[in-house]
């Protein structure tokens, strides 16, 4: 008997009682498992959402950006698209006014020059080339966002008083304190919040510190309520929170393949 016929039997020697005891098909199953995953190639391998960026989209931080449509008219060129967030969502999808990426500046190459489009507001899907009008699209040589803003979130402690209402929390948010009445229980006070909703979004304004009991949100009025001995009535500490624009590095070429460029 040779040596690898020696071993072949004690390896069905072993295999044989581990079936015996109802584990050897369970190791034989969990092995081949195991040498499945690890010969995968990586772009087979589906994320947990079940979703991955196919070649015809741009991938922007985490974000997919599918296009759509191409539309020539007597405004100029419109681009269309979709976005889909690769990043975990725990099964809560974002809403179309919370989008996951602002692709805000688009520049085509075609026909020997380069053109500018922009995207005035991250609710829009659609990049506009005004310069563009009664143009074809196999023209374009190549289409780029040059200028994309993925959301972030902030947190700012801010101080507003009778004397000092108005306080720039940040690029296009502003806090206004318009009331504040006392009672000997409680002080109520109204901040209005002016946000540009361009840069800045989901804001929130909470009381900072203790004493804070009360929150009511009206349109761009909150309203918060603290006990009357829990700090001056000349003065509010307040913490506003929300989501800004920020930007991602790079530039991200668009395929239009899919439309004849």
């Amino acid at each position: 008997m040779s040596v690898r016929l020696i071993s072949l039997t004690i390896v069905g020697f072993l295999l044989g009682a581990l079936a015996a005891g109802g584990a050897g098909v369970r190791v034989i199953r969990e092995v081949r498992g195991l040498d499945d995953a690890t010969s995968l190639p990586a772009q087979n391998i589906a994320r947990a959402d079940g979703y991955h960026a196919d070649p015809g989209e741009t991938l922007i931080s985490s974000t997919a950006l599918i296009p759509k449509a191409f539309a020539f008219g007597d405004g100029g060129l419109v681009i269309s698209y979709d976005l889909k967030s690769l990043a975990p969502s725990f099964g809560i999808e974002a809403s179309r006014g919370n989008p996951p990426l602002y692709p805000r500046r688009w520049l085509v190459e075609a026909i020997g020059g380069e053109f500018e489009g922009i995207q005035e507001s991250p609710l829009e899907a659609v990049a506009v080339f005004p310069l563009m009008a009664g143009g074809l699209v196999d023209q374009i040589d190549e289409v780029r966002v040059v200028e994309a803003f993925i959301p972030a979130p902030f947190q700012a402690p801010v101080a507003v008083s009778v004397g000092e209402p108005k306080v720039l929390v940040r690029e296009g948010l502003e806090i206004v304190l318009v009331d504040a009445t006392s009672d000997p229980d409680t002080t109520t006070i109204e901040i209005r919040v002016i946000a540009d909703e361009n840069v800045v979004r989901d804001i929130r304004v909470m009381g900072d510190g203790l004493g804070w009991k009360g929150v009511r949100v009206e349109g761009e009025v909150v309203t918060l309520v603290r006990e009357a001995d829990s700090g001056s009535d000349a003065g509010f500490d307040l913490i506003v929170s929300g989501t800004s624009w920020v930007a991602a590095d790079g530039e991200f070429v668009v395929d239009i393949g899919a439309f004849g460029g």
